[in-house]
């Protein structure tokens, strides 16, 4: 899945608050989201509309904050990574409920998002992430998800291989280099490379 992906500050030197970091990454959510649904298309699994493309989107952002959190639990001091998280959400949130009431109308989607969020944490939370990557068992309910959504039809009853082997695991390695990029890290201000 290859996406070009603005994942920089303009000004690298800058420091940037936990909660401008979140809200940035935010962004970046959106983009592998809509990058990752693009890419189960193009492997020739079908969405038979809208309303199926749209939650298959809300799936891999709630699976990317919670990829997000788990990844700063290591590279963020406990207070900021408590303004991160819930900056990431609401951007995402935000990210969300503009681009379904385009795409399906007027409707509460942001709330729909934080509610659908808050369930999926409690079950994600309780699955292995380790070493940056998500374990099996979150790959497991995170490609779960997306199956209970594109269906079992013959088109659609592999859908859960590609999430787990192959798109999943991709979108958080590159979700792990944008937040690398935007200098999220325990030491809160640029990176600077050596001499």
């Amino acid at each position: 899945m290859k996406t070009r992906i603005r994942d920089r500050w303009r000004n690298p030197e800058q420091q940037q608050s936990a909660e401008k970091n979140g809200e940035a990454l935010g962004y970046v959510c959106w983009q592998l989201a809509l990058t990752a649904a693009r890419n189960l298309h193009a492997e020739d699994f079908v969405y038979q509309d809208d309303v199926q493309r749209v939650a298959v989107i809300r799936e891999y952002l709630i699976f990317l904050v919670h990829a997000a959190d788990r990844l700063a639990f290591d590279r963020l001091e406990e207070a900021d990574r408590a303004a991160f998280v819930p900056a990431l959400a609401l951007a995402c949130a935000g990210q969300f409920q503009r681009n379904a009431a385009e795409v399906l109308g007027s409707g509460d989607y942001r709330a729909q998002f934080i509610e659908t969020l808050n369930r999926r944490n409690g079950h994600y939370g309780e699955c292995s992430f380790g070493e940056g990557l998500p374990g099996y068992a979150l790959l497991r309910a995170f490609s779960d998800h997306i199956q209970a959504i594109m269906g079992n039809d013959q088109t659609n009853r592999w859908v859960m291989d590609q999430v787990m082997d192959i798109d999943g695991p991709d979108v958080v390695r590159q979700l792990a280099k944008s937040m690398s990029n935007l200098h999220v890290d325990k030491s809160g201000g640029a990176k600077t490379s050596p001499a």
